[in-house]
């Protein structure tokens, strides 16, 4: 059986990364955020919720398969894969409900009943990713099937995340499907008060103004500037989680910084953080992507998956199935008080101390930028997104 580690070359770690996947799971993170950033909008997204669904399924994947879906993680094979990813889930779960913070992720193996399922993937999925298995009768009742599933990932996101499959997407012919759910609500290490929140412009990329709800405080935040980006980082209560933005220096200019956006940049920014005083600005928002990632998974380098060509010999050994679609929905609000996000991805399986003053720097970010959550601890970035116009 082959399994899978990642080589340390492969991609930078970012700082306080700790683990061995880290590196892959963050240049994940910035190949699936370019690939989906197309067009205009608000975006958000958990590549590592995408990941530890598409994990699930490389469990059962061999061949050539395997080796695509590797490639798409940038992983090489190791055996100790899963259970490295599932002792940094529970690491980053640990870290995450330090000072009342919330960070959950679950996750689910649905398989039509008296389908038989390879004994081993099985044990990985339970031992592992703690996705024990659901029976379900997608033969007789795809819908009603499809509204337990989705009852299911809406109990993992606090409602944040609804109708994950949309109807029509499970038919007589489903046989698997695997879901991964990510929760998080965190308060600010220094909470912005609310009597501060002012309204004012936002530009837009188009140059038209929008106004907005902007928090303001003045406090000692992660800080770094490169000759095209201001980096701001907050941190949330506890210590280990930070918000990270990425303002471009000139008004228009996200898309040149979207363009240079890989692990080695994402690296050198983070990287070059110290502690500052900052006058911050930042505007409250929130937002909701959907997406089928089918097309963009296959453009990434894993097109077998989707086709009578898959080897998914790891689950059913007759090699009777192919993906036949993922599904990713994710969700952010950023306020006074700190951040509430969540997201999940749905993989269909069918047949087939005192410090002297100084001056503050100012942050205002009135115009679009990129964002970040992320544990500074693993190195983990667990969402990535944009805002580009806050109402």
């Amino acid at each position: 059986m082959k399994r899978l580690v990642l080589p340390i070359l492969l991609a930078a770690a970012l700082p306080g990364a700790d683990s061995r996947i880290t590196p892959a799971l963050n240049a994940f993170t910035t190949a699936s955020y370019r690939q989906l950033a197309g067009g205009g909008g608000n975006l958000i997204l958990s590549p590592f919720n995408i990941a530890t669904a598409l994990s699930m399924a490389l469990a059962g994947a061999r061949g050539r398969t395997a080796e695509e879906i590797q490639a798409v993680l940038r992983l090489q094979p190791d055996p100790n894969y899963d259970a490295a990813l599932g002792a940094l889930l529970a690491g980053l779960t640990k870290a995450g409900n330090a000072e009342g913070n919330e960070l959950h992720a679950a996750n689910g193996l649905w398989a039509q009943r008296g389908f038989a399922i390879q004994p081993d993937f099985e044990k990985t999925l339970a031992n592992n990713y703690h996705a024990p298995l659901t029976p379900l009768d997608f033969q007789a009742n795809p819908e009603a099937a499809r509204s337990q599933i989705n009852r299911w990932t809406e109990e993992q996101t606090k409602a944040k995340i609804k109708d994950l499959l949309p109807a029509g997407s499970l038919d007589a012919h489903t046989r698997l499907v695997l879901t991964s759910a990510i929760y998080f609500n965190a308060k600010w290490q220094a909470p912005f008060v609310t009597a501060r929140t002012q309204a004012a412009p936002f530009t837009l990329p188009a140059g038209a103004a929008a106004q907005a709800d902007f928090m303001n405080q003045t406090a000692r935040f992660g800080y770094a500037e490169t000759p095209s980006a201001q980096i701001l980082e907050m941190r949330y209560a506890g210590g280990e989680m930070a918000f990270d933005v990425l303002l471009p220096t000139a008004v228009a200019g996200l898309p040149d910084l979207e363009k240079s956006l890989t692990p080695e940049s994402l690296t050198g920014w983070l990287g070059s953080l110290t502690t500052r005083n900052v006058q911050v600005s930042l505007p409250k928002f929130r937002a909701e992507s959907q997406f089928s990632l089918r097309q963009a998974l296959s453009a990434m380098g894993m097109p077998t998956a989707f086709t009578a060509k898959a080897d998914f010999s790891g689950i059913d050994p007759r090699r009777g199935l192919a993906i036949s679609e993922v599904v990713h929905k994710a969700f952010v609000d950023v306020s006074e008080q700190g951040t509430e996000a969540a997201a999940a991805t749905g993989v269909i399986m069918r047949t087939l101390a005192m410090r002297m003053p100084e001056q503050a720097v100012v942050f205002r970010a009135d115009h679009p930028f990129l964002f970040l959550i992320r544990d500074t601890g693993s190195g983990v970035v667990l969402f990535i997104g944009r805002l580009m116009n806050p109402r």
